[in-house]
């Protein structure tokens, strides 16, 4: 008995030291469980089941796209583009939206932002930029799940123009990322040098979760009342819960409409995100 007790541990720890650190791939939060956008999981090889996401472009094609990689989306939504490596391996992820519902301040453009001519784009790497257009091997697929770190893209070229965010809560403290709220089934909210006296003008349109001290989410958010089913759409009385402080701007701006959030689950356990 303690010797199939002993067997049957080391085959959980040799599981659990196996299973990638980000095993998944979910959008949007929600509390409907009838709903199919939901904490909807959304495809990570290209040679499986793609749920209806089919591809926009191909960025590496080119030799040198404003993006790495190939894009997919569903039905044409803007909301949730896919990137996916030369070897059809989930590579990151972005959100745009299209300029007739959109205006972004201007210092965001080329900097958080990109202009793609009838939208405007946001683009996060799960790996890095640089091997996009070689690809991953299903061996490294395999042991890295969706990915190893997170990039945001902060301007026209893909490679160069990058953030790595790190992947230890402790030394993200160390940047302008500061402490927002916990939120359950989200995690600890870090946004870009917020303060309450701000212009909304310099909201970062991102947040980045920490959970358990680790990088494991993240999210869009827009100044922008978008109309997608992809979004969340909390109100500036409910920005207090996961924003701290709440700029003012929220309710005094008058260009400020409603935020589209779009949360960015990279693990399975999401419904366990306590902080």
């Amino acid at each position: 008995m303690k010797a199939f007790i002993v067997i049957s541990l080391s085959c959980l720890l040799q599981i659990a030291l196996s299973d990638p650190a980000w095993n998944d791939l979910r959008v949007t939060f929600g509390i409907n469980p009838f709903s199919k956008w939901d904490f909807d999981e959304l495809p990570r090889d290209a040679s499986g089941d793609m749920q209806g996401f089919v591809l926009k472009d191909d960025q590496c094609a080119s030799g040198k796209g404003m993006f790495a990689g190939k894009r997919y989306w569903y039905e044409n939504d803007p909301a949730v583009q896919l990137i996916f490596d030369a070897n059809g391996y989930i590579a990151g992820i972005q959100s745009s939206a299209p300029k007739t519902q959109w205006q972004p301040a201007a210092n965001m453009l080329n900097k958080f932002i990109l202009d793609e001519g009838d939208m405007y784009t946001e683009t996060v790497y799960f790996v890095d930029p640089s091997t996009i257009c070689s690809g991953r091997t299903a061996e490294q697929y395999a042991s890295q799940g969706t990915g190893t770190d997170l990039y945001i893209q902060m301007g026209p070229d893909p490679i160069k123009d990058i953030f790595q965010v790190p992947m230890d809560e402790d030394n993200i403290k160390t940047t302008k990322w500061g402490y927002g709220k916990c939120f359950w089934s989200m995690g600890q909210h870090y946004w870009y040098n917020v303060t309450s006296d701000m212009s909304c003008a310099n909201f970062v349109p991102y947040c980045l979760l920490y959970n358990n001290r680790k990088l494991n989410a993240f999210c869009f958010s827009l100044n922008a009342a978008l109309t997608s089913e992809r979004y969340e759409h909390p109100t500036a009385t409910q920005a207090k819960a996961f924003l701290d402080p709440v700029p003012d701007c929220f309710n005094t701006d008058p260009t400020y409409k409603k935020l589209s959030t779009m949360h960015v689950y990279l693990t399975s356990n999401y419904l366990a995100d306590r902080c």
